[in-house]
């Protein structure tokens, strides 16, 4: 992605923020032990595409110094707020091909839930740029379990309202599969892990509106949108809740010479 490209990506996201911080997962314990058996704790780490920092926060937990780097203003503001007193943890206005890092400053560079708005082959050298020798490269997606009849009727309805819908996550890990094959250079480590999620009708709502391809308040369909999304809602919950069935899926490796 060109700066251009990357600077399109990120405003995608203004306006945003305080919807992504309220509604977005973060991520399970079973991530933090398989992350630690590969040595990632105490280590230094560039989080890019950061946003407002929950896969930050869940970094800080295996006491990292977290270098989190997002291009998106009202991002690093909620970020900054959420974390700012955390002395092992530092903001960058960056982005995912010119983060703005020293060279060889990380052990490892981590991408949660943004991999998908990256230039493959600038993120790549970047990632070379910035990791010392030895370092790996971590990617991570919550990603909905697409056969679920209320993952398929919210599909349906984003397709129905949002222009810009084209799936969930960017398709998802495993639409992408073959772009994170050619970016590590061949097959990373893979972790599965089912990860079901639990929503209120507001938070629910909130994250469809945290969506970079969601309806903003002022367009002349977000009341019908925001109609149709309760309506799903009411049909699927029970007891107040919603469960969207997801997989926490995760790719480790270091990045193979290119030949």
């Amino acid at each position: 992605m060109s700066e251009r490209g990357a600077v399109t990506a990120a405003d995608r996201f203004t306006g945003k923020a305080e919807a992504y911080r309220a509604s977005r997962p973060g991520y399970p314990d079973a991530l933090a032990r398989w992350l630690e058996q590969r040595g990632v704790r105490g280590v230094q780490v560039a989080d890019i595409g950061a946003g407002t920092g929950i896969f930050s926060r869940f970094l800080l937990a295996l006491a990292c110094t977290v270098y989190a780097v997002e291009p998106n203003a009202g991002m690093r503001a909620v970020a900054a707020r959420e974390l700012g007193g955390e002395p092992r943890f530092s903001l960058i206005n960056g982005a995912a091909e010119e983060t703005g890092l020293p060279d060889a400053c990380v052990s490892l560079v981590a991408a949660a839930q943004a991999f998908h708005w990256f230039s493959p082959e600038g993120f790549r050298r970047e990632c070379r740029r910035i990791l010392r020798p030895g370092g790996a490269v971590l990617l991570v997606w919550n990603s909905r379990v697409a056969e679920d009849p209320a993952v398929r009727e919210n599909a349906a309805v984003c397709r129905r309202f949002c222009p810009g819908f084209t799936g969930f996550s960017g398709g998802g890990p495993e639409g992408l599969a073959e772009r994170i094959r050619s970016f590590f250079g061949g097959e990373p480590e893979r972790l599965q892990i089912p990860y079901d999620l639990f929503y209120t009708k507001e938070k629910f709502l909130a994250r469809n509106c945290s969506a970079s391809y969601s309806l903003r308040e002022e367009h002349p369909q977000f009341r019908e949108y925001l109609a149709a999304l309760e309506a799903l809602f009411d049909a699927h919950a029970e007891n107040g809740l919603l469960r969207v069935p997801n997989v926490t899926a995760a790719y480790w490796g270091r990045l193979k010479e290119d030949s």
